[in-house]
């Protein structure tokens, strides 16, 4: 088990451009936002408890009534009925093992838009992260680093992402020995080792998508990913979400989740197109910086090795 003595004299120069480039990334996401007219908002870190989840932690305070934050998808849909248009930076918390890619505690942008389509969002997605590498540039904390600057110019230069489906996108993979029952999420660093672009996914199949997502045909479902190359992985996901409230109310009950009823109670008030995403800025960070490994990015990064948190 590494202690956190450790990690603070395992300290790095590369470590501490991750650290600068955070607190760049986190500055220019506000401006950028609030530039929009997007109102900021706090999910709570302690999330009511729902059974069972996928890798979600629960915290052992008053009988089990809480876990703590994966995903803030839901309580960002309610806000956005509320104010239209909202985004948060916060930290969540998840029980995975593989630590090239993943943190038990980890940073999200999460971004939720009513009178959004989906293809309103992914410009969103693509004019921010061109936002983000060309501000980084603009930054003196970051010209004190000349190799860093190298990197975030031909990051900038290379930024031209490929949509492609995600049938084509399985396709391509021959070189892989891919399991088609298997989403591409679970295993989306090695995937990534063979791209050589920025890839956007989209018709995501419905049985991997999130269940908010909105149906199309054919299995299908108005979701997205964006790959990084070179083992950088997953870095977004989206989706245009769905107001069918007959759906979501039975996802619930089939669920037993009857703690999260008000967010279909929410929904109720929407009758505009509405999209969401997700993007890990821990993730952002790795790949501006060239990191080895996620838990490069933090001082005292929170990780899972051989069963234990470290």
């Amino acid at each position: 088990m590494i202690t956190d003595n450790a990690y603070y004299w395992k300290i790095t120069d590369k470590k501490r451009q991750a650290v600068i480039v955070r607190s760049e990334i986190e500055y220019f996401t506000s401006k950028f936002f609030f530039d929009r007219d997007f109102v900021f908002v706090e999910p709570p870190v302690l999330h009511e408890a729902i059974p069972n989840k996928k890798a979600e932690i629960y915290v052992p305070l008053y009988d089990g009534k809480y876990s703590l934050s994966s995903s803030n998808a839901l309580f960002m849909g309610m806000y956005a009925s509320e104010f239209g248009k909202v985004f948060t930076i916060s930290k969540c918390f998840r029980d995975e093992s593989d630590t090239l890619n993943h943190l038990v505690e980890f940073e999200i942008l999460e971004v939720e838009m009513l009178n959004c389509t989906f293809d309103d969002m992914l410009e969103i997605i693509k004019s921010y992260l061109e936002f983000i590498l060309e501000r980084l540039l603009e930054s003196n904390l970051i010209k004190a680093y000349a190799e860093l600057v190298e990197r975030i110019e031909q990051l900038r230069y290379d930024f031209v992402p490929r949509i492609i489906t995600y049938d084509d996108f399985v396709e391509d993979l021959s070189s892989l020995d891919y399991n088609k029952n298997l989403d591409i999420s679970d295993i989306d660093y090695l995937i990534s080792k063979q791209l050589k672009e920025v890839v956007i996914i989209v018709d995501y199949p419905t049985k991997f998508a999130t269940w908010t997502s909105k149906k199309k045909e054919n299995g299908k479902s108005i979701a997205m990913n964006i790959l990084l190359p070179e083992s950088y992985g997953e870095l977004c996901e989206g989706c245009e979400r769905t107001n069918d409230i007959d759906l979501l109310q039975n996802k619930l009950r089939f669920a037993k989740a009857d703690a999260i009823q008000w967010y279909v109670d929410s929904v109720k008030k929407i009758n505009d197109d509405r999209c969401g995403f997700g993007l890990g800025i821990d993730r952002l960070v790795r790949w501006i910086v060239g990191a080895d490994r996620i838990s490069d990015t933090r001082f005292f990064p929170r990780i899972k090795q051989e069963g234990k948190d470290v």
